[in-house]
């Protein structure tokens, strides 16, 4: 069985700005489906979103256009994972000199991402027991000796179990009533929270073995102090038994909603969606394009061709490194050069981008693939919008250029918009699923699936 939620929500607190007023306190009902493999939630006036852990995406509905957009759930941990590195350094800044980086704590910052620091070995209070009573009780108090202050300490307050961290600043709290429910759901209804509401890793563990939907949850220090909607409280309206069924995505359409500074929705679309071309087919393609160019004397744009087929393709060409190093052209002795000395410091950076660019007017058809190689000669010099322009115009010539999807997502990553980075990789996989050059998405995506299992 599935079971269906109906919440109210009510966010309050903080302000928009330092000098204007407190936020209103708004308050809203929440519709939340709970299944097996899948999680659903929906407020009024916005498109519902579901989080599918079987596969591993999430997915935004759209009901008036009767479409769906797909994203990977790696995106979202992906964001968490190294922005609380980022925000430790932040801390680390602020405490250098001295002033107050409370706001930045550790256990906080765990709190409001939803993400543990595996290094600092987080620790959490037990459960409060009962009052001990009688002679046994006053003796096992006395031998018990004092503990270790946890870093997040646990309080039975009036019907509540209330979690705060060691300094007393409130976390999260919810009431001791509320309707039991499989664990499995438990821990669904767990991911809802986690994926929307965040709560530190070690509190909602311990809420999912509970095995139950609590009538009440409060959230503090939701945001950073002064930022809106830092205090949300969420009740339980109705609980209801329903069958566990699929994700309801029949008489939907899937689409590309993509966003500045990426290929146009058109180009993804048939990229991510539609038949890759043919290997064989695009070998012989690229094969019949370099004999063209060695009848014609350009040497280099015959050289370039096969360089194409393995970043779309992937495939190695046999015997390429060494047919290169006998041609007897000054273009591609200039090209040669070039390569042999992958930029491993900025100095090497600032010397191959140029050298790039001045074998573009001898490169005929295939220029877009040097603008690739430069793409990487710009990230290395910092200069990740002038690489971003490069690989939108390598894939506006090859819209199935499978490295310069896989760099753009690279880029996006940079900029910390991990949702567009996974929609070039997603590109880039549905071209060539087995390229080398993917295997470090495949090795980020493993990283974040080991460090946050809880997550899937």
């Amino acid at each position: 069985m599935g079971l269906d939620l109906s919440l109210q929500v009510t966010e309050s607190g903080g302000r928009n700005s330092p000098d204007a007023p407190p936020v209103p306190e708004r308050t809203f009902e929440v519709q939340v489906r709970l299944r097996r493999g899948w999680n659903g939630d929906r407020e009024p006036e916005k498109q519902e979103v579901f989080l599918d852990f079987a596969r591993r995406r999430r997915i935004d509905l759209d009901e008036s256009a009767r479409t769906y957009v797909e994203g990977s759930l790696y995106s979202g941990i992906c964001f968490r994972h190294f922005e609380l590195s980022n925000r430790e350094h932040v801390r680390a800044v602020i405490a250098a000199g001295q002033g107050d980086a409370s706001d930045f704590e550790p256990v906080v910052m765990e709190h409001q991402l939803s993400v543990l620091d595996k290094a600092r070995v987080r620790t959490l209070a037990e459960a409060p027991a009962p009052r001990r009573t009688g002679l046994g009780g006053l003796l096992r108090s006395a031998f018990s000796g004092p503990k270790k202050p946890s870093d997040i300490s646990v309080q039975s307050e009036a019907g509540y179990t209330v979690y705060a961290t060691a300094e007393g600043r409130r976390l999260l709290a919810y009431s001791d009533d509320g309707p039991r429910v499989e664990p499995d759901l438990g821990r669904r209804f767990v991911q809802f929270l986690r994926y929307r509401y965040g709560g530190h890793p070690l509190i909602l563990e311990r809420l999912a073995s509970e095995g139950r939907v609590p009538r009440e949850i409060q959230y503090g220090a939701k945001e950073m102090r002064g930022f809106p909607r830092d205090i949300v409280k969420l009740r339980l309206l109705s609980a209801a038994d329903v069958p566990d069924t699929g994700i309801p995505l029949e008489g939907y359409r899937r689409v590309v909603r993509g966003r500045p500074g990426l290929p146009d929705d058109a180009t993804l679309e048939r990229v991510t969606f539609g038949d890759a071309p043919d290997s064989t087919q695009v070998r012989e393609r690229r094969q019949t394009e370099a004999k063209e160019s060695v009848d014609a004397g350009r040497m280099l744009e015959s050289v370039l061709a096969f360089f194409e087929l393995t970043l779309q393709t992937g495939e190695a060409v046999p015997g390429l490194g060494d047919a290169i190093q006998h041609i007897p052209d000054a273009d591609v002795r200039r090209f040669r050069e070039v390569m042999s000395r992958p930029p491993s410091n900025k100095e090497e950076a600032s010397a191959m981008a140029p050298a790039l660019v001045a074998l573009r007017a001898v490169a005929g058809r295939h220029a877009h693939v040097l603008m690739s190689l430069e793409a990487g000669a710009r990230r290395a010099l910092g200069e990740s919008q002038e690489a971003r322009a490069l690989l939108l115009k390598v894939i506006e010539a090859n819209p199935y250029f499978t490295g310069a999807y896989k760099d753009l997502g690279y880029i996006c990553v940079s900029d910390w918009d991990m949702g567009a980075a996974w929609l070039c990789w997603d590109a880039a996989r549905n071209i060539a699923p087995g390229h080398h050059l993917l295997k470090d998405v495949s090795a980020l995506e493993e990283m974040l699936a080991t460090e946050h299992p809880e997550y899937f």
